[in-house]
């Protein structure tokens, strides 16, 4: 489990949310809750950039509504 999940933007927001696609709860169960929370594209963004990213941005580092590459 991530350690930052609790606190992550994108798992807040779209984390068990009736309205969200089985895409949503894949990323989550995959990068927040699953093996792949070390490379998280949202906590290299949060390192390189040094701000809090978007809740849009999802783990794989798409945006999660345009499927389209946003880091």
């Amino acid at each position: 489990m991530c350690n930052r999940s609790k606190a992550c933007a994108f798992n807040r927001t779209y984390n068990k949310n009736p309205n969200n696609n089985m895409l949503h709860q894949l990323l989550i169960e995959t990068y927040c809750e699953g093996d792949l929370h070390e490379v998280c594209r949202r906590k290299g963004y949060e390192e390189d950039m040094g701000s809090t990213p978007l809740a849009d941005l999802g783990p794989n580092g798409y945006n999660v509504d345009s499927n389209q590459r946003m880091y």
